[in-house]
């Protein structure tokens, strides 16, 4: 039974292509009204985590561990089972909805439809797609929902993309850089709205400053593995692993004429990480202790490192 103070609950999540492991041993929970950042270089297995609750992981990819929210498993739920779950589900809000939403569907069917699988009546939902859209700001949402994908702009079909995240009253939000492909204007007020609206939030972003702003607690992922998680202003003004810190320190202005710092090299491909701890190829600090895989320490703020920072 999970932990009544938990709203998510994951232990020991991995991700599988065939042999190769994505994603290894992931635990950590969210509780209700939480608002948790997910951080890492492009190949870390953000999106893989989150897909993984959502039991939308690519043919071939399996997901095994436990995964609780509210009391009911995600991970291997039959499909079946899904109708009816209405107040105890997670929805996502995808990063580019151009190739999320359907180009050959009206906005306002893809809204409904959410529901209509759910099992909500037809009329019943189609009446709420207006009041879903008109929540997430859209102008003139009736003329919106005749609409399709490519009539409107990138702001309004991420607004759409929430409005369809909204629809069965989820528990968790989960979104997967929502504003990478947004102007600063329309990013601002997609944060804010989203902020607005989430009941609880798992935030994906390579955006630190989105971090700070938005959310309680940070994971930082890499390698597949999460290597440190912590209060966000504890972890952002004290980093204890080494690829935080080297993380922080590429996100900061620096003088004119210095130069930026960098973490050195690139995230390797899946299976070609090292034995021991995943960053010590390249880790300024790794020594010959790093052939030995470190365990994530510590509940408030835990770290996976045997050379962390002050």
């Amino acid at each position: 039974m999970s932990d009544p103070v938990k709203l998510l609950s994951v232990e020991g999540l991995s991700v599988r292509a065939g042999e190769l492991e994505l994603v290894r041993e992931v635990s950590f929970a969210i509780a209700p009204g939480e608002r948790v950042g997910l951080i890492g270089e492009s190949g870390s297995g953000k999106s893989l985590t989150a897909l993984s609750l959502m039991g939308l992981l690519p043919e071939g990819v399996s997901a095994s561990g436990t995964a609780v929210l509210g009391g009911h498993r995600l991970l291997g739920v039959p499909e079946k089972r899904l109708k009816g779950l209405r107040g105890r589900t997670v929805s996502m809000v995808f990063q580019e909805p151009m190739t999320a939403l359907n180009p050959l569907m009206r906005v306002g069917a893809q809204v409904s439809e959410v529901m209509t699988l759910h099992g909500r009546d037809r009329a019943a939902a189609r009446a709420r797609t207006l009041d879903l859209l008109d929540r997430v700001r859209l102008p003139h949402p009736a003329q919106i929902a005749r609409a399709y994908p490519h009539q409107l702009s990138g702001g309004q079909r991420q607004r759409v993309m929430l409005a369809i995240a909204l629809a069965n009253e989820p528990d968790l939000l989960i979104c997967d850089e929502p504003t990478t492909a947004l102007d600063v204007t329309v990013q601002k007020q997609m944060l804010e709205l989203i902020a607005e609206v989430a009941p609880a939030l798992l935030f994906i972003t390579h955006d630190l400053a989105v971090v700070a702003s938005m959310c309680e607690r940070v994971l930082v992922m890499y390698g597949g593995r999460v290597v440190e998680s912590g209060p966000m202003r504890e972890v952002f003004t004290r980093p204890r692993h080494r690829y935080t810190e080297g993380l922080l320190d590429a996100s900061r202005l620096t003088p004119r004429g210095t130069r930026l710092p960098t973490i050195k090299g690139s995230v390797p491909s899946a299976g070609a990480f090292p034995e021991g701890c995943v960053f010590r190829n390249r880790c300024p600090h790794a020594g010959p202790r790093c052939e030995t895989e470190p365990a994530l320490t510590g509940e408030a703020h835990g770290y996976a490192c045997w050379h962390p920072g002050d």
